[in-house]
């Protein structure tokens, strides 16, 4: 006769077959989840750091994530991977011009035109990849692709793909190089605290 195990006899066993992990991060009230899924064209990533972009202490901007097949707390190791990476861009404003975004990433570069078209793709050509209107909720992506160079998905859509792994760690240099936006901007996406970032 098969007897009744107890509740929290019952809840180890349960927890051993069927282990919980964490799922998701909570930033600004949203849930990003720790993971992406696995799929034919990307293998799984992990959400390596994230950090809210605040304009004039009062607008927030975004919330900027960052995946890595292999995550690092390390800037160095970051920019010399060749494993699959995204930026991350979360719209927190009602309404937002994707133009204005990608234009004030590329001028976050400080690049001469002839620097930037040393890094794969002239200046206009990139901003016109960011040119959609976008509303709280959208999001942007810049990855690194191993083998392809970088890819900018705006709202689902590939919007543009350059044979170029140095334009995508000139794009992450923004967030984790050694003039960021802020080092606690920097801080929160290498990992080792979640803030609130102030521009001016």
């Amino acid at each position: 006769m098969m007897k009744k195990l107890s509740a929290p006899l019952l809840a180890l066993v349960l927890s051993a077959l069927f282990p919980t992990y964490s799922q998701a991060r909570t930033l600004e009230g949203i849930e990003f989840p720790e993971h992406t899924v696995a799929d034919y064209y990307y293998p799984q990533l992990t959400l390596n750091g994230a950090a809210t972009r605040t304009y004039y202490y009062v607008v927030d901007m975004y919330v900027g994530l960052l995946y890595l097949q292999n995550p690092s707390s390390e800037p160095a190791d970051i920019f010399a991977d060749e494993s699959y990476k995204r930026m991350v861009f979360h719209t927190l404003l009602s309404r937002a011009s994707g133009r204005r975004i990608g234009k004030a990433l590329y001028e976050s570069l400080k690049l001469s035109p002839e620097e930037a078209a040393a890094l794969g793709a002239p200046i206009e050509e990139v901003i016109d990849m960011f040119d959609v209107e976008m509303t709280e909720g959208d999001e942007t992506f810049i990855e690194y692709v191993p083998g392809e160079g970088t890819r900018i998905i705006v709202k689902g859509e590939l919007r543009g793909e350059i044979n170029s792994k140095d334009l995508f760690n000139a794009f992450l240099g923004i967030w984790i190089g050694d003039e960021p936006f802020s080092e606690e901007f920097k801080a929160g996406i290498l990992g080792t605290s979640n803030n609130r970032v102030v521009s001016n």
